[in-house]
């Protein structure tokens, strides 16, 4: 049985409101900067979240420290702060490893993974990472009332702290809860296993050939392509399904409205991926812009065409 949660401990929604304004701080300042560095942000690509990852390790790795008495501004405006075992606010080295389990697989999710490393062992260690650590940190946020310490405050045995209240017996962890997170772990060290063999399937082969291709293009920076269906109902023509083959190619400069481009890679589709004339239409998502982890700034136009006028004119 779980045990009830004590008032010194924060609860969830006190602690999520502090990650809020934090979060809203850092957003405005990665926006800030976005401003004079846009430029070297949109060109940085998927490197660029390392810039938001250092920037977002600091702060909070920093405020949560010893050195800020344990508190971010989010943590300070809602008085509650990060303390060890003993109530004793921590180093600064152990805040940093405190942050970087919650951190890296929020960035490594986001990540512009090659092709050559989804299709490689190393998915094995990027599954675990992610996936184990993502739902691991939304299953204890959610579940763990006792001690409201997620994946990365077990790791380092920290818990966030009402600061009013004084200082009571800490309790115990639901030994149950652990057992979870192990198999959250395990299973997705595993997924890898029952993928593979989506990744040599023909369909997706094909459509990584033709990613490559669309990636060679010069306009393009990067590229994903995937295929779907899309199904309408209305009074007067009754179910309509329509079925598509898209790609969203990021560019390297704000041409988002230049259906040349948009022409030259929904050719790229037809010549590579020859399912695609059986498909209803060829989306071009056209996409400039850049993501830093703490703050993102994105322009997309979408672009149509028919598989077969495109083949026609060949």
């Amino acid at each position: 049985m779980e045990e009830a949660q004590g008032k010194w401990i924060c609860g969830f929604w006190r602690r999520i409101g502090a990650l809020f304004i934090d979060t809203i701080v850092l957003g405005v300042l990665g926006y800030v900067v976005g401003l004079f560095l846009e430029d070297i942000f949109v060109q940085l690509g998927g490197w660029g979240r390392l810039i938001g990852f250092a920037v977002s390790i600091t702060y909070f790795g920093v405020m949560n420290s010893s050195l800020s008495n344990g508190q971010t501004i989010g943590k300070r405006i809602l008085n509650i702060k990060v303390v060890d075992s003993s109530n004793s606010t921590i180093s600064l080295p152990k805040s940093f490893l405190r942050y970087s389990f919650l951190a890296v697989p929020f960035s490594l999710n986001g990540a512009q993974i090659t092709n050559e490393a989804l299709l490689s062992y190393l998915m094995y260690p990027l599954s675990f990472i992610i996936f184990g650590g993502l739902f691991s940190i939304f299953y204890l946020y959610t579940f763990n009332r006792a001690t409201r310490q997620s994946l990365h405050d077990l790791s380092v045995d920290t818990y966030v702290v009402n600061t009013e209240i004084s200082p009571e017996e800490l309790p115990s962890v639901w030994k149950p809860h652990l057992v979870v997170v192990a198999g959250l772990f395990i299973t997705a060290a595993l997924v890898p296993v029952f993928t593979s063999d989506l990744a040599k399937s023909e369909p997706f082969k094909g459509l990584l050939a033709t990613q490559e291709a669309i990636n060679s293009n010069e306009s393009v920076k990067y590229a994903g392509v995937t295929e779907g269906s899309t199904t309408f109902t209305s009074s007067d023509s009754g179910t309509t399904t329509t079925t598509y083959v898209n790609t969203q190619a990021f560019l390297y400069k704000n041409n988002v409205d230049d259906s040349d481009i948009a022409k030259q890679l929904a050719q790229v589709i037809v010549k590579t991926y020859p399912e695609s004339l059986n498909k209803n239409l060829i989306q071009v998502t056209l996409t400039y812009g850049y993501d830093i982890g703490i703050a993102s700034k994105w322009n997309s136009h979408n672009h149509q065409f028919n598989p077969q006028e495109l083949n026609s004119s060949e």
